[in-house]
């Protein structure tokens, strides 16, 4: 029988066997979220994702997915709605006490790299298609992701935790942690409404789903395409370049205005957009033009709160919902 090596130490980058993550931490060896109880008190948690890399050939929209410095992570049950209980409600600890989360990422068989701590950000409710495609309620979990820290000696983890922590919770903004489209009251409003209609949620998902297995890139050329099938003229893709940079440039005419210059920034993203985002799109706008954000995922109170700002050039927010009329209206085809 093969002996394990039992680390003491725990470093960004190097991977671990799960029989490591297991005797080392003293969690389970199975699951996606592990807790670690002291005392009856929760003392850190363990969370593996297998998030989607670019390597498969077929992507899928419902994986976990690391954007950046964003894990995207679904909450655990595979059927039915899922409820913030059990193993979900122990994330959730942590916007209440500096509860670690460490981060593991499954790149091959009984591999797991550490990826740092992990800081909730954000969860929130969403719609999902089971594979029996009925529409079900899930929670997704949005987390900043810590990689810059030195080797972490597993006996004395929380104390470098809670310097970072702190200054992190300093600097969260209170409204970029809601999405306000999804507060619980108002999908409660939605689904006790008689207009509500699970056909067309189900197209809206089906929308998004689509729209996140096309290469970004491409996205960004299927979107001008959609722009200039709406009205606008001199429509181009700008070149590539950095995140918070104009992606496409646009005119609108007509016959008692005059002529309007559009800029458009896209994001085909999981992860929620938030005030930055939108505040850094102000910052590029050219001299007299409007600026739209066009993404697949969701806004915080935070940037809808930027976006609309008293006193400031509006930005406009085309999210998942606002894409789908969009091309209803228009009868676009993808």
């Amino acid at each position: 029988m093969k002996q394990i090596t039992v680390p003491e130490i725990l470093t960004v980058g190097n991977h671990y066997s799960n029989d490591q993550i297991k005797y080392a931490l003293e969690v389970s060896n199975l699951g996606g979220i592990r807790p670690k109880l002291k005392n009856n008190e929760l003392d850190f948690i363990v969370l593996i994702t297998s998030a989607e890399e670019n390597k498969k050939i077929i992507r899928n929209p419902y994986a976990d997915k690391i954007e950046g410095d964003i894990l995207i992570y679904t909450g655990a049950g595979l059927k039915g709605n899922q409820e913030i209980s059990g193993v979900n409600k122990r994330i959730i600890e942590q916007t209440k006490k500096p509860v670690p989360i460490l981060g593991f990422l499954k790149e091959d068989v009984n591999q797991y790299k550490f990826i740092g701590f992990l800081f909730l950000l954000r969860y929130y409710q969403d719609y999902q298609i089971d594979n029996q495609k009925k529409l079900r309620m899930v929670w997704l979990f949005e987390f900043q992701i810590f990689s810059d820290i030195p080797p972490l000696k597993i006996v004395n983890l929380k104390h470098p935790f809670f310097d970072l922590y702190n200054k992190f919770k300093t600097e969260l903004l209170p409204d970029d942690t809601v999405i306000e489209s999804l507060l619980p009251e108002q999908i409660e409003r939605e689904i006790m409404n008689p207009k509500f209609d699970e056909d067309m949620l189900k197209s809206i998902e089906s929308l998004k789903n689509n729209l996140l297995t096309v290469d970004p890139y491409e996205f960004e050329s299927l979107m001008a395409k959609l722009i200039r099938h709406t009205g606008f003229m001199k429509v181009n893709v700008t070149k590539k370049s950095g995140d918070d940079g104009i992606d496409i440039n646009a005119l609108l005419r007509h016959d008692f205005s005059l002529d309007l210059n559009y800029q458009f920034q896209i994001k085909r993203w999981k992860h929620s957009v938030g005030r930055k985002e939108v505040a850094n799109l102000r910052g590029s706008l050219g001299f007299n033009n409007f600026g739209v954000i066009i993404s697949t995922s969701h806004f915080t109170s935070s940037a809808i709160n930027e976006a609309q700002g008293s006193g400031k050039i509006p930005i406009n927010l085309i999210g998942a919902k606002e894409l789908y009329d969009i091309v209803q209206t228009t009868n676009f085809t993808l």
